[in-house]
């Protein structure tokens, strides 16, 4: 059994050339973070940031009574997260479109 999955494995990752689209795929999704990530920082929380007191998200935390929550940080992981997903919900229906189109393409052909 084991050697069975081993088989498929290697099969999958090397002979049908999934290595290669794994690696490229890591690479554009590591860029995709850069980019979310200085959208997050450089557009959307300086346009948010003069609604908070403290001026900077950043800076922005929850006094109790021994000191402080810092939610900042979670406020702006929570934007980039959000973009992220809103790009990939953009990106699948995009897809989805073009695999539609593919798929009545030959259908209107045959009649």
């Amino acid at each position: 059994m084991l050697q069975r999955w081993r088989r498929e494995f290697v099969e999958f990752f090397f002979t049908k050339g999934n290595a290669l689209s794994v690696a490229i795929a890591f690479i554009v999704g590591q860029q995709f973070t850069r980019i979310v990530d200085s959208i997050t920082k450089d557009l959307f929380m300086p346009l948010l940031n003069p609604l908070v007191s403290s001026g900077s998200f950043k800076d922005l935390k929850i006094a109790y009574f021994g000191g402080a929550i810092e939610v900042g940080n979670l406020i702006d992981t929570v934007i980039e997260a959000l973009l992220v997903a809103w790009v990939l919900f953009l990106i699948l229906k995009g897809i989805k479109r073009m695999e539609r189109q593919s798929a009545a393409e030959p259908e209107a052909s045959e009649s």
